[in-house]
């Protein structure tokens, strides 16, 4: 297929052109658009987010081998408001023939072919479809060959320009999601709404709510997409049961409504998407959603067990940043976590991950608090909660009375706001226990310009209960300056978690207190070295801190107990100035 005039006349992206001769589906989808959008910018792989202020988009990227994801402005006059996520994918071929290839796969596979794995199933699809299927490289008469019998036929001829959209198509359907996997694979994608018949909307992480190319045209079509895609994932809606959470299999969280009885408008489901490696501390520092110095203190924070919670509101990022910031954690911690739906992802090796069970029983369901409880009773270093909302959150303060640290998110926008909810039901902690409890992230979703950005709002040390005033008294220690778009730290001197906690535990006295604040800026520096070396991934992030740890250990064992706040000093530097140089990075 010829390359579009329009392409050849504006672009010459050696990249592009090798698409498109490859994907001749992608030169016909682009012919077509051209005429009404324009000739689109090709991205390849990266999506920069500098694209996130523009406001007439065309832009198109690849997800995957042979996906292709074309994100435009709509032409005026065919505006609803959103902006379009179209989704370039193989053809798919006759159903006939994925109908007969189904059938006799069917045939070939047994009992012991049975996976729940995803890997697992799509090696199994694969291997039976070499069995039914041969491949010749001439065109086929799909309807003519079938006309004959399917048991006439020992295996179905398949042209060979033809086997890879079968292969894509089988592979989506039957091992994969159906026609929300590109969505899936799709990293840029934070959330995905079905809100009934009509078409799928997303929240994309630079070009925030767009309308996609899926729709649903009846209500008949998205029920029955909802059944299958309930019993794929081993949690099966009905009438009896209409509402159910699940984690999919790449491990984003799924919310189903099944039926028109509690959703006027029918079924609808929500996907909220978590990556398989999850943000690491530098990637939100490079953000802006916290700095360096932000990150120094709660580092400091996790290395004494200090009990924290991260709050904000809906899809403010908390889940995010408490992912990000459990690398400070001691590596040799043992720490269990708690949820109902599997979100939290540690680098630790002894990691115990414990899940709720909802039978829709009383007698065998497993809720958070059971789970809390029995947490007690295995000797962790630390308790992570996936999110505090019920009678868990009791034991929880309990936990923390205990001596077990305890991190968690919570949906408040601010201190005031949790404490309330904390002491009033169905919660009903006990307002006198609340300083258990050391500090409160306050996290956001802001706009700038037009932007929506995930911002770290306050951090808060919880220093006591004021019987007087019968109130929760606290420090916001760092907060965000909104015009300025930085971090106000309140001063040295200031903090009561630094000198009242962590600077006792260590012995340091009066007289040295300015250590504490000396080895704050250090773990800055160490966290902004990072960030200029561009060590982005969550695991090589973790590595580092493991290895500034053993540099601290060893340092702080061969000095005396007076000369240990010292020693820690000297390790940091020495871990700065091993960064700088990139032997600590590799």
């Amino acid at each position: 297929m010829a390359l579009p005039r329009q392409y050849q006349a504006t672009q010459s992206t050696t990249d592009l052109t090798t698409y498109l001769r490859g994907y001749p589906y992608l030169a016909k989808y682009i012919q077509q658009v051209v005429p009404e959008v324009g000739m689109p910018q090709f991205l390849g792989q990266e999506v920069p987010g500098s694209l996130r202020k523009v406001v007439k988009v065309n832009v198109i990227y690849t997800v995957d081998d042979g996906i292709f994801i074309h994100v435009y402005t709509p032409p005026r006059g065919t505006e609803s408001g959103y902006r379009k996520y179209a989704i370039v994918e193989p053809p798919r071929p006759p159903s006939e023939l994925l109908r007969a290839i189904e059938e006799k796969i069917a045939a070939v596979l047994s009992e012991r072919d049975a996976s729940t794995s995803l890997s697992d199933r799509r090696e199994i699809l694969l291997k039976a479809l070499g069995k039914v299927v041969e491949v010749v490289e001439a065109p086929v008469n799909y309807r003519e060959v079938l006309s004959r019998g399917l048991n006439k036929l020992k295996t179905i001829p398949i042209y060979s320009a033809d086997y890879r959209y079968v292969v894509y198509h089988l592979v989506r359907d039957k091992a994969g999601l159906g026609m929300l996997e590109p969505l899936l694979k799709d990293r840029y994608i934070e959330d995905i709404y079905c809100n009934g018949v009509g078409y799928v909307f997303i929240v994309h992480k630079v070009f925030g709510p767009l309308e996609t190319s899926l729709r649903f045209s009846t209500q008949e079509e998205l029920d029955k997409f909802i059944i299958e895609l309930s019993e794929r994932i081993g949690k099966p809606v009905s009438h009896a049961r209409p509402i159910v959470d699940a984690t999919l299999p790449d491990g984003s969280r799924i919310n189903i409504v099944f039926g028109g009885d509690v959703s006027l408008r029918g079924s609808s489901f929500t996907i909220r998407k978590f990556s398989k490696i999850p943000m690491s501390v530098t990637e939100i520092v490079n953000l802006g959603t916290m700095d360096e110095f932000v990150a120094a203190y709660l580092w400091m924070l996790l290395l004494e067990g200090m009990s924290g919670f991260v709050s904000g509101e809906t899809a403010s990022g908390k889940t995010t940043t408490l992912n990000a910031i459990t690398v400070f954690i001691r590596p040799t911690a043992k720490i269990v976590s708690i949820e109902d739906t599997a979100e939290i992802q540690l680098p630790h090796e002894n990691w115990l991950r414990e899940l709720t069970r909802d039978t829709g029983s009383v007698e065998t369901s497993v809720t958070m608090f059971d789970l809390l409880k029995a947490a007690l009773r295995q000797r962790p270093n630390y308790i992570i909660v996936g999110e505090i909302r019920g009678a868990e959150g009791n034991v929880a303060f309990q936990a923390m009375q205990t001596g077990h640290p305890v991190l968690s998110t919570f949906h408040a926008a601010s201190v005031e706001r949790l404490v309330q909810r904390l002491t009033s039901p169905p919660i009903n902690v006990p307002i006198t226990h609340i300083d258990n409890l050391n500090f409160v992230v306050i996290q956001s979703a802001v706009y700038r310009e037009g932007v929506l950005m995930r911002r770290v709002i306050s951090v808060n040390e919880i220093v006591g209960y004021d019987p007087k005033a019968k109130s929760v008294i606290y420090v916001p220690i760092y907060t965000w300056d909104p015009s300025k778009d930085r971090f106000t730290f309140r001063g040295r001197g200031t903090s009561y978690l630094l000198e009242e906690k962590i600077a006792v535990a260590r012995g340091i006295s009066r007289r040295d207190m300015g250590l504490v604040y000396d080895e704050l800026n250090l773990r800055a520096k160490i966290i902004r070295s990072l960030v200029e070396k561009k060590v982005f991934n969550y695991y090589d992030v973790f590595r580092v801190i493991v290895r500034i740890y053993h540099l601290v250990d060893a340092k702080a064992k061969a000095s005396s107990k007076e000369e240990t706040p010292y020693a820690v000093i000297e390790a940091l530097e020495e871990a700065l100035n091993r960064i700088g140089r990139g032997d600590l990075l590799k």
